[in-house]
């Protein structure tokens, strides 16, 4: 019990005494000049409970420090650097138990702090143009996941414009990707090996929090130099309170992805609905170094409320013969969960429902549940936890629960809480227990 209430009081104490040691050094601004700005944002988090199974992380504490500067506009360019460390917080994490460390807060095996420069970028920006080149979190539908510490990094150069009216148009070059902490949990625990949940590989076989070739990021060590990502991409929003966009990800000998989606919303007294599109699909290309890819993904979404409440439900469904090979850090999906993206594998329908209400002016109740139908997608063995090799088939449907409860008490401290639980797919393979009762607890400062 004792380890219980300081996991749940340690986070928040350490991001508001980091607050009150580290506000001092903000000021960038003097006599009307301008400096630039300086971000520190700080992060805790630590598993309070959870099923003791093996499957479900059971143990973990950790934290993430960021310190960001960009600085001001000269002759329309800015330079941004941004530095990142992430470990075990006060060692409070026991890498030797006998459950499931919570390997997905953290870049390192054995929880010791590692430290990255995540970002280091130039950006112009004139008018109806704008480039940018370097490391940075590049954030498009193929390259924008949840993460819990430390994130995933890109090595990114784009361009892109606003010329024409109502629209615009970007191409971009991807070579490097950087896997954040939680890259360990889209792989074994999300993704639970398939490859489909935003990492294709065990991350900390090449090494996080470090960059690396996208071959290499998608295949793992000694994979063929490939070209990257090229990204091309088109919006318009010459429709009434409507945003279309069009999105092509050619991976070099691996694979191209399509993604379009539609937005439109409708306002009404005292609320607006939100109804939402989307369409994925994913072939295999060149030397097919990935093998044979075939996979669509058509998605749905409408959504009421005001800002006091919401409500929304999601539809996602997935076809061809295979499942998506989703390695580059990526979920546009409508029906994803904290803890799973089964909408990715082979020929799933995918139901989610949700809604939130402020009870207090800071204080915000989140409640979702997602059903994932059996789809054709196996596991490896070893990932699930099971003896011998090769793989298994799916048992039944899947489905998650999740609870959480957000605090902001302040406009830049946010405290938060969730409990989420799960059944796999797989649950019940030779005797498995497979589910997670899984209950979390969050805090973050951000100045």
């Amino acid at each position: 019990m004792k380890k219980l209430v300081a996991r749940a009081i340690i986070p928040a104490a350490t991001v508001l005494t980091l607050v009150s040691q580290s506000a001092w050094s903000m000021g960038l601004k003097s006599d009307g000049k301008d400096y630039g700005n300086l971000n520190l944002y700080v992060k805790a988090m630590s598993i309070l409970s959870a099923e003791d199974n093996g499957y479900d992380p059971d143990d973990g504490t950790s934290y993430l420090l960021k310190l960001k500067y960009e600085t001001p506009s000269w002759n329309n360019l800015n330079v941004g650097v941004g530095f990142y460390a992430n470990g075990d917080l006060f060692r409070l994490t026991d890498f030797d138990t006998d459950g499931r460390v919570a390997r997905g807060m953290f870049v390192t095996d054995d929880g010791s702090t590692k430290s990255q420069l995540g970002e280091i970028y130039l950006k112009y920006n004139r008018e109806k143009f704008a480039l940018d080149a370097g490391h940075q979190m590049y954030k498009t539908p193929l390259t924008t996941i949840t993460y819990s510490t430390m994130p995933n990094f890109y090595s990114a150069y784009s361009v892109k414009t606003t010329a024409v009216e109502n629209a615009v148009f970007g191409i971009a070059q991807i070579t490097d990707m950087s896997f954040g902490s939680r890259a360990m949990t889209d792989f074994a625990l999300i993704g639970e090996g398939t490859k489909t949940a935003g990492a294709a590989i065990k991350a900390s076989t090449i090494g996080q929090a470090e960059f690396h070739r996208i071959s290499t990021a998608t295949l793992g060590a000694g994979a063929p130099s490939t070209n990257g990502i090229t990204v091309l991409n088109a919006g318009y929003s010459g429709i009434k309170n409507t945003e279309l966009g069009l999105w092509n990800y050619y991976v070099d000998d691996i694979a191209n992805n399509i993604y379009a989606h539609v937005d439109t919303v409708f306002p009404m007294k005292g609320m607006k609905l939100k109804l939402s599109g989307q369409f994925l699909n994913q072939k295999e290309i060149g030397d097919k170094l990935a093998g044979d890819l075939d996979f669509n993904l058509f998605g749905a979404k409408a959504a009421l409320g005001n800002k006091k409440w919401s409500v929304y439900g999601a539809f996602n469904t997935s076809s061809g013969d295979t499942a998506m090979l989703n390695a580059w850090g990526g979920d546009p999906a409508y029906t994803s969960s904290i803890f799973s993206r089964n909408e990715y594998r082979e020929n799933v329908n995918a139901y989610k429902i949700g809604g939130s209400y402020k009870i207090l002016k800071n204080l915000i109740v989140k409640l979702n549940y997602v059903n994932y139908g059996q789809s054709e997608t196996s596991a490896p063995r070893k990932v699930l936890g099971l003896a011998g090799l090769g793989t298994v088939a799916p048992q039944t449907d899947a489905y998650e629960t999740d609870l959480i409860v957000v605090y902001k008490p302040q406009k830049d401290l946010m405290l938060k809480a969730f409990l989420a639980d799960r059944t796999s797919e797989y649950n019940g393979i030779e005797g498995k227990d497979l589910t997670q009762t899984h209950f979390r607890v969050i805090a973050s400062y951000n100045y």
